[in-house]
């Protein structure tokens, strides 16, 4: 099942940083990726997920 607070907190650090809605943003960036870069991006997002998912 899917943590909609996770996703809201993913969602509103993305469109913070991109100055976009959320899937252009995901959109345009994964255009540009390398294998290795999109990897690391998914990390990060892992990351910042449990980052802030701490009380």
């Amino acid at each position: 099942m899917v943590d909609m607070e996770k996703v809201k907190k993913l969602t509103s650090i993305l469109e913070e940083r991109s100055g976009l809605g959320v899937r252009e943003a995901l959109i345009r960036y994964y255009d540009f990726l390398t294998d290795d870069e999109a990897w690391d991006y998914d990390t990060e997002l892992g990351f910042l997920l449990n980052k802030f998912n701490q009380p």
